[in-house]
């Protein structure tokens, strides 16, 4: 009996587990490629049965992430584990939409890299952990560089006695990464952006950055320079210097690099006696307000932030750690000496602002910034406008709606620059589609062939598109220049990307590239429609071809051309994808069109209100313009016939 009773309790308790309904915590974060939180997440869930972590794979984009993040608070049933760049903890915050982090984590002192924990808080409560950290790094050819120097005027002092295309890259297209750089050499000044920001060091800093430009120590082409246009530029020998993070030694390092053993690496230089700051970069982990059981996701918020987890990171994806006793280890210090250098400069490292409208003081310096390395504005010009736009962005958006319709400046120049895009774009488009058209009705061996490749740029996704258009236009490794200057067309490279002109074109260009084929098959379907027998007795009659093209191919195709015509208008105006991955409205916001302006105030200023505003304003000019694009293109006939 006894033993019955004794099986029987066992067998209850067995059982227990499994009725307990298993806990299933989701998160965010870019392709697992290495299986580096597939390990851990593994490591995990064997530690703590019951618990299982969703790892969601998101896009590539920040931006991206951060919004899918966005719609989950916003439409009630939140991601849970909030993967989460340094910049967004104190928008999270500020919203509500974060848990703090100190009822259910305990930090010991001196666990992290002093900056890395500072950015996890927002008035006074801790909101984020940090996982991985990053910062701004100087590498510099060690074969050809003795001594790496230790102030900016040192690596100007090498710049002077180049013997090559150019001496320091760094990271100046009109986004994120030109906001870091600029703050690095803000601080390096003694400068301040929220806290009494003084004009004096703003414009040394953009008078210096300009001046790298001016005197051709940095190539003009940096203003289409993000981090992998950096390091290419870089990895073929085409500079002594580059500002870039942690990630690109291993890049530079691996086999087959032709750079492999000749690269070192400091923090970056200091300028005159101050000491330099590389601003801090790296991922965090967080807990949605709306978790169901938080206490399950702050265990393993604490696994992922233990040292192996954060070693497990390191290995299998090159991710810097966010953990101090990491870089203490013999070990990995002397299997990795490079590591030394990113430990001396991630102590000093300087976290952007946590504010929570950063994202608006980011997209003005970029604009600002972008305008004085393109020549448009001067230090001093763009300095008055930063701190006045500083001024209005820390006071809030005050006034109705219309009234600031009426002072909106961004509003009209991304206005006119969509105007310019479509009124430029969509008349090439139409008229190369319509000889296009024409050439392939005709009957000619390989006709069929012929019609698929006129199709295949408008098959191509055109962020794919953009991204190769991007890198065929570059300076100095892009093909475009290449061809030109074995043709003999142009003497010396050109830097398309980095004038806002040249930008435009090269848009413009690739938009008509794409989309040309869209009004071929358009107008090719009207060309099918005309009877050979009305063709065969205009020929009889003796009209030649011009007349025919006016007085029978073009009366019976306007239905279709109008069509066509009013398809690519409504594309033209509201073009997104190509600009974003070519220019990201840069350089100084003169490739920024009404679409990116309105996304801009909708998903990174949370100016929901008049983003919503605007898209009905467009929405409504849209139906306008179509409605008048059909009147004007309907004869008097047709009308009198309706």
């Amino acid at each position: 009996m006894r033993h019955r009773f004794f099986w029987g309790v066992t067998f209850l308790l067995g059982l227990i587990p499994s009725l307990v309904p298993a806990i299933t915590l989701r998160m965010i974060g870019p392709e697992d490629v290495s299986g580096a939180w597939k390990e851990i997440i593994h490591r995990f869930e064997a530690q703590n049965p019951g618990i299982t972590i969703d790892y969601i794979t998101g896009p590539w984009s920040t931006d991206e992430r951060q919004n899918i993040y966005i719609r989950s608070f916003l439409g009630g049933e939140p991601i849970e584990i909030v993967y989460m760049d340094i910049t967004w903890t104190a928008r999270f915050a500020q919203k509500g939409w974060l848990i703090p982090l100190d009822y259910w984590i305990k930090i010991p002192s001196g666990i992290f890299i002093p900056g890395a924990l500072k950015a996890g808080y927002y008035r006074g409560r801790l909101y984020r952990l940090p996982v991985t950290a990053d910062v701004g790094l100087l590498y510099y050819r060690r074969d050809l560089i003795p001594d790496p120097p230790r102030t900016w005027a040192k690596l100007l002092e090498y710049c002077r006695l180049k013997k090559r295309q150019a001496c320091f890259v760094f990271q100046a297209m009109q986004y994120e990464g030109l906001t870091c750089n600029f703050l690095e050499h803000l601080w390096g000044f003694g400068g301040s952006l929220l806290n009494n920001p003084q004009k004096r060091p703003m414009i040394e800093a953009l008078s210096f950055m300009k001046r790298l430009v001016d005197e051709d120590l940095s190539p003009r082409a940096i203003l289409s320079y993000q981090e992998q246009q950096s390091l290419a530029a870089f990895a073929q020998g085409q500079a002594l210097f580059m500002r870039n993070w942690p990630y690109a030694w291993q890049v530079l390092n691996r086999v087959g690099s032709p750079l492999k053993g000749k690269v070192g690496l400091v923090p970056l230089p200091r300028h005159g006696e101050r000491p330099a700051s590389g601003v801090l970069g790296g991922w965090g982990l967080g807990i949605a307000r709306g978790t169901k059981d938080p206490e399950a996701a702050a265990r393993f918020i604490k696994y992922a932030v233990s040292l192996e987890a954060q070693k497990i990171l390191f290995r299998r994806r090159g991710e810097v750690p966010a953990r101090r006793d990491f870089y203490h280890d013999p070990k990995v210090i002397n299997t990795y000496p490079y590591l030394e250098a990113v430990y001396e400069a991630l102590l000093s490292a300087r976290p952007r602002p946590s504010y929570p409208r950063y994202s608006q003081i980011s997209d003005s310096l970029q604009k600002h910034v972008s305008a004085v390395l393109a020549g448009i504005e001067s230090p001093e010009g763009a300095t008055e406008r930063i701190l006045r736009s500083l001024e209005g962005i820390k006071a809030g958006q005050r006034g109705g709606i219309f009234r600031r319709l009426m002072r909106d400046y961004d509003l009209r120049r991304t206005l006119f620059n969509t105007l310019i895009f479509t009124g430029l774009s969509v008349p090439l488009e139409f008229l190369l589609g319509f000889l296009v058209a024409l050439f392939i009705d005709n009957r000619f061996p390989g006709a069929g062939p012929v019609r698929l490749v006129v199709l295949v740029p408008w098959a191509l996704p055109t962020a794919v598109m953009a991204m190769s258009w991007q890198w065929m236009f570059n300076n100095p490794f892009g093909v475009i220049n290449d061809l030109l200057l074995r043709a003999g067309l142009i003497a010396a490279p050109l830097d398309w990307l980095s004038h806002p002109q040249g930008a435009m074109a090269v848009a413009i260009l690739a938009d008509v590239w794409k989309t040309t084929p869209f009004v071929t098959i358009i107008l090719l379907a009207g060309l099918k429609t005309i009877p050979t027998e009305l063709k065969e007795s205009m020929v009889l009659e003796g009209a030649g071809p011009l007349r025919r093209l006016i007085s029978l191919t073009w009366p019976l195709i306007l239905p279709f051309a109008r069509v066509a015509l009013v398809f690519r208008i409504l594309q033209a105006v509201g073009i997104f994808d190509l600009i974003w991955v070519l220019t990201r409205g840069g350089p100084a916001d003169s490739t920024k069109t009404i679409c990116l302006y309105i996304y801009d105030l909708a998903f990174r200023f949370d100016d929901l209100k008049y983003a919503s505003f605007l898209t009905l304003m467009l929405l409504i000019a849209l139906m306008l313009i179509s409605a008048l694009v059909v009147r004007l293109t309907t004869p008097a006939y047709e009308r009198r016939g309706a």
